[in-house]
This record gives C-alpha cells, structure tokens and sequence, in this order.
C-alpha cells in the first residue's frame, strides 16, 4: 500500500492546484502574481488565492526556485 508523505489540503486549496497544474506544467513554472491571476481568473478569490498559495507552498505541493512556482512531482 503506498505511503501519503504529503500532508492532506483542504478540499478549495485541492481545486487551486487542479486549476494551477496545467498552466504551470504548460509555462514551465510560474511567478506567484501570474499563479494568483491564474487563480482569480478562475473564480478564485484574490484573497482566497494568496492564502491557497501559502498553503499549497507550505505543505509541499508546489516549490518555488528563482521565484518561479513549479507542480512537485509525485
């Protein structure tokens, strides 16, 4: 049985890196402004969106190397 290491999100911060994955895939990592415009564009919240970044961040699902956001990969 495979082991979760990844501390679990909560179900709107799940919907924030689904919406997040592709664009980050497609553009080979993201800026937090251009991850957060990708998120309000999707509906998000502009608040809800910063804190989703934290969270997302904080918990290991995504990084950030020379202030460009990239998906971890499982």
């Amino acid at each position: 049985m495979p082991r979760n290491d990844r501390t679990q999100l909560s179900a709107a911060a799940t919907d924030a890196l689904e919406t997040l994955d592709e664009p980050i895939d497609r553009a080979e990592g993201l800026s937090r402004e251009e991850a957060a415009t990708v998120l309000t564009d999707d509906g998000f919240d502009a608040v809800d969106a910063d804190v989703f970044l934290d969270e997302l961040l904080s918990k290991g699902y995504l990084y950030a190397v020379n202030d460009e956001l990239h998906v971890t990969p499982t």
